[in-house]
């Protein structure tokens, strides 16, 4: 495929998906302006890069890996600053499907960052495990084994809210 045609079907894929990965970042951030600055990095980037894509019918997984990486990138830089924000949190963040249940939401708030990204995407993204595993460069195996820990503290979590 020439470079021409993989540029376009990037940048079809981030027109017809950028509500999503909106979603994905202000899941974490819950700063509007935040996620905003993290996706138009995470493109930016994503057209500055697209020619290393090797196969474009893994656009997906790889784009959501240079999301993530600008996530977790904004996370580590504001821990060191003190954020004030005054803006509501809408309660669906997460998917348009999701849940009306807040308290749920707040739940997976309180997850490890690494454990609510994997939340994130499998349920909310509906991504398989083998690519959440290369989306967060881990294996499938350490994928796995975060899924499984994060529902069973959520599990407990809930339990003990009741």
């Amino acid at each position: 495929m020439h470079r021409e045609d993989v540029y376009k079907r990037v940048v079809e894929y981030i027109t017809e998906n950028q509500e999503r990965f909106y979603r994905l970042a202000y899941s974490h951030t819950k700063h509007r302006e935040a996620s905003l600055d993290i996706v138009q990095n995470a493109v930016c980037k994503a057209l500055e890069k697209y020619a290393d894509i090797r196969n474009v019918n893994s656009i997906n997984s790889w784009f959501y890996r240079v999301l993530v990486n600008e996530v977790y990138a904004y996370l580590n830089k504001s821990k060191r600053e003190i954020v004030c924000a005054d803006e509501e949190i809408p309660v669906q963040v997460y998917h348009e499907k999701a849940y009306d249940n807040e308290d749920m939401s707040e739940l997976i708030d309180r997850l490890p960052e690494n454990m609510k990204t994997i939340i994130i995407l499998r349920f909310f993204e509906d991504m398989p495990l083998e690519e959440i595993s290369k989306v967060t460069g881990t294996n499938v195996n350490t994928v796995k084994t975060r899924l499984y820990g994060a529902l069973k503290k959520l599990k407990v979590m809930y339990e003990e809210a009741e």
